[in-house]
């Protein structure tokens, strides 16, 4: 049995038993900053396509997954940024669950969701190696802009700690089969469909670079 096993967390989770309802509603009541936060970000589409689940089947892996990549974000940043950075900036918005594609739709600044979406292609938690990394970088320059990709992050996500909690929670993500990540390029407006136009899968941008070259 998983040492982690809490009982009560068990019946919430699966039937709602005894979950703190004015917990939840007081934070979303009270969170009218952050939402004022939102207006004035510069957000990007922010998407991770899982393998597709049973349609007949509810979607069971929900909650941790959306918890393990907000949390994950949140950590990321506190750990590689400054402390005006890291206050200035803002956290992982959901947008949508695609329910019959495996589509995790969030809304968050670029140059955080490239750190995020590069290492989880990579399945790289914080402290490993990033194979190749000044080849990558120079192709996420190619595709988002020079300003857009900020190296010093990558070095700091290699240089970080990860505590045990987060591997095994990360770990349990990468299990769950992500087949792509992508992220516009261009911010979002309010028309996400206008974004999904031109979205760069990151998990493909090696191999499109590679066919480009040969082009050439």
């Amino acid at each position: 049995m998983d040492n982690n096993f809490n009982e009560d967390m068990f019946y919430e989770y699966w039937i709602g038993k005894d979950i703190n309802l004015s917990k939840y509603w007081s934070a979303y009541k009270n969170g009218n900053g952050y939402m004022q936060k939102f207006e004035n970000m510069r957000c990007y589409v922010f998407e991770i396509t899982f393998e597709t689940p049973s349609r007949n089947l509810p979607l069971f892996n929900l909650e941790p997954i959306y918890k393990t990549l907000k949390s994950y974000y949140h950590e990321l940043k506190k750990d590689l940024l400054s402390e005006n950075e890291y206050n200035s900036s803002g956290p992982l918005f959901i947008y949508e669950i695609n329910r019959g594609s495996g589509i995790f739709t969030f809304l968050g600044e670029l140059w955080y969701t490239l750190v995020l979406g590069t290492t989880l292609t990579e399945e790289k938690i914080k402290g490993q190696r990033i194979d190749n990394l000044d080849k990558k970088l120079r192709m996420l320059k190619e595709y988002f802009g020079e300003g857009c990709v900020r190296a010093d992050l990558f070095e700091k996500f290699i240089k970080a700690d990860t505590p045990i909690e987060t591997q095994e929670a990360l770990q349990n993500l990468f299990d769950e089969k992500i087949k792509a990540v992508r992220i516009s390029r261009q911010p979002f407006m309010g028309e996400i469909e206008e974004n999904r136009k031109d979205m760069i899968d990151l998990k493909n941008i090696q191999s499109d670079h590679n066919d480009n070259n040969k082009g050439n």
